[in-house]
């Protein structure tokens, strides 16, 4: 098991990621059960179901990778 220490306030989201962070918070995406669903939330924000989950994913990782002292291994890109 990994040690969670504090939360470095100097995640670095990018505007973007903050903006789509802050808004699937204020509408409860995060709760359980959710209040809001993917699909609604994309359609609030204004992109694509699947791009909001990239931002998302993208988002949540640098904020867990920034409080658990751990690192996910680097994202590998596939060339075919």
């Amino acid at each position: 098991m990994s040690e969670v220490g504090p939360l470095d306030h100097q995640v670095a989201l990018t505007e973007r990621q903050e903006q789509v962070l802050g808004k699937a918070l204020e509408q409860g995406y995060f709760e359980f059960p959710r209040r809001i669903s993917l699909t609604g939330l994309s359609e609030l924000v204004g992109v694509r179901p699947s791009t909001l989950s990239e931002i998302l994913r993208g988002a949540e990782r640098r904020v867990l990778e920034s409080s658990v002292r751990i690192r996910a291994p680097e994202r590998q890109v596939s060339t075919h």
